[in-house]
């Protein structure tokens, strides 16, 4: 039993029957906290219920970036991706009012690189990718996401 920072023991870790939450570490690491591992019966996502909500919670966010930004539907990764993002650095009640990523880090999230979804902005062009030298230098582009390690964004 491992008891969190916010004084809630944790003895049991549900799952379903997923491949996501079957990583040899992640098994290790919880029969080392001696944290007892269930399995939910398969297509009975009502077992489930924490995992549920927080899919439905972000499942909405995306349907209301769908709807509001009028993106195409082969953009859903982006759009959920976005919504995780923003929902990792917004605080919770259930969290006593902290964030997500600093419950689990912490440290309070730097926002200072978050940018608006479907924004447009400006991209400049190397040389090298111009056709020649009356080419722009910049296009217009459609804003996507972070990424992840580098600094720098990712545009459409």
């Amino acid at each position: 039993m491992v008891q969190t920072q916010y004084g809630h023991t944790i003895k049991e870790w549900m799952s379903d029957a997923g491949g996501e939450y079957k990583s040899d570490t992640l098994l290790s690491v919880l029969k080392a906290k001696g944290i007892k591992i269930l399995q939910s019966i398969p297509f009975t996502p009502q077992q489930n219920g924490n995992a549920e909500q927080f899919n439905c919670t972000i499942m909405d966010k995306e349907g209301a970036l769908h709807v509001e930004l009028c993106i195409p539907q082969s953009w859903w990764e982006f759009s959920v991706e976005h919504a995780v993002n923003c929902y990792n650095k917004t605080p919770v009640s259930c969290l006593k009012w902290q964030t997500p990523f600093e419950a689990l880090t912490g440290d309070k999230p730097d926002i200072s690189k978050m940018r608006v979804f479907d924004c447009g902005a400006y991209v400049f062009i190397l040389p090298t990718r111009r056709h020649n030298k009356l080419s722009p230098k910049s296009e217009l582009m459609t804003y996507l996401r972070e990424v992840e390690g580098m600094k720098g964004y990712c545009f459409m």
